[in-house]
């Protein structure tokens, strides 16, 4: 039987770059989902990094950390997956001239007849353009990570713990990282309410030129190596006390006979943006995306909820006891909410998880499974 130092369950953004981030470490990793590598959310995302303009708070100031770790990250890792031009944010409902304007990232106002003289094919937009942005192919993104790592389309429906081993039918693991998504978690994690939010994606085939990519209520990317571009939005939010993912998008009965519908609005929200010549849909990606209220990722230990409960009930009433003495599941580990800047925030999460387990560097709190284990043990008790 086959023995691995880590498993992975889950093949998107967050599980395949752990796994890459592992074995760059020299240990032995394995990689398990039942869909595929990029099969979900992370397949279906539209992979635009981007910036988030705004006022300074511990949310932005978090993301564009990471973006700067990913671009760095990704041009070094997956070079003939990346092409960096930049992207014009035009004003919408939730970002105003005043928001895309007045932050601390650099950028640039373009007029619209400044757009004209790029392009004659833009509308009359005008908008700021920031530098630092880019887009993927996510799946040859999550393929490179993984590489060097031995990949199981396997369904992982339970964990069986044995001598210090996660036991499965072919192989043997000591730890278990679970990169899951939207979908319903094998241990019991009630601190994590995922609510996941569908995305639609197409690729496109156009004569039309774009010269960086596009950002209002849509996305719409600069042309990549292969000439197509993608044009991508964000569609529903869904209460996971009303729905749970068990499956893929496109296998979910809530979405059967939404595709073309969904297309067309796509390409007529991307034609207000700039003008499409020539148009032919390629391809069409829909996955639901994982976050949670705060919007923040989470990664750490995988803490028993009742145990812990269980050992400290004074925890209930506010009573500090260290994270240390809690109760947490024999080395299982979590990496999940990555929202909808999944490849703008894996590289990061993934380097900080790890740290964690294997040099015992703690987590940052906004992002520790470990906050969340409080906020819920204790607002239980208050409502």
């Amino acid at each position: 039987m086959k023995i691995y130092d880590f498993l992975i369950i889950g093949a998107g953004s967050g599980g395949c770059n752990c796994a890459a981030y592992l074995k760059q470490r020299g240990l032995s990793v394995a990689i398990a989902d039942k869909e595929g590598v990029a099969s979900g959310g992370s397949g279906a995302a539209g992979a635009f990094l981007s910036p988030l303009a705004g006022v300074q708070n511990s949310y932005n100031r978090f993301i564009n950390s990471a973006l700067e770790y990913s671009l760095e990250f990704y041009e070094k890792m997956t070079p003939n997956s990346i092409v960096k031009k930049g992207v014009l944010r035009v004003e919408n409902n939730n970002f105003n001239s005043a928001k895309l304007q007045t932050n601390s990232i650099k950028n640039s106002y373009i007029s619209a007849k400044e757009l004209q003289e790029i392009s004659q094919n833009f509308a009359q937009i005008d908008g700021y353009f920031y530098e630092n942005a880019a887009i993927l192919n996510p799946h040859e993104v999550c393929q490179e990570l993984i590489k060097e790592c031995d990949f199981y389309n396997y369904n992982v429906k339970e964990l069986k713990y044995e001598d210090g081993f996660y036991i499965f039918d072919d192989f043997k693991a000591k730890n278990i990282i679970l990169a899951q998504g939207v979908i319903k978690p094998i241990v019991e994690t009630p601190y994590i309410k995922i609510a996941p939010i569908f995305g639609v994606k197409i690729d496109v085939k156009t004569t039309t030129k774009v010269p960086f990519n596009i950002h209002k209520s849509i996305s719409v990317s600069t042309n990549k190596k292969d000439s197509t571009i993608s044009i991508g939005a964000t569609k529903e939010r869904h209460d996971t006390s009303e729905m749970e993912c068990l499956t893929s998008c496109d296998k979910c009965a809530f979405y059967v006979n939404s595709e073309q519908g969904q297309v067309e609005e796509l390409l007529k929200d991307a034609i207000e943006l700039i003008k499409l010549e020539d148009v032919e849909v390629t391809k069409v990606y829909r996955g639901a995306r994982a976050t949670i209220k705060s919007y923040f990722p989470v990664i750490g230990k995988v803490i028993d909820y009742e145990q812990s409960l269980k050992k400290y009930p004074s925890i209930k009433n506010g009573t500090k006891i260290p994270p240390e003495l809690l109760t947490y599941f024999e080395n299982l580990y979590i990496i999940n909410a990555l929202g909808s800047r999944g490849f703008v925030v894996a590289p990061m999460l993934a380097k900080l998880l790890c740290e964690e387990i294997l040099d015992s560097k703690k987590v940052p709190q906004e992002l520790s499974s470990e906050k969340l284990f409080y906020k819920m043990a204790r607002t239980k008790v208050s409502t």
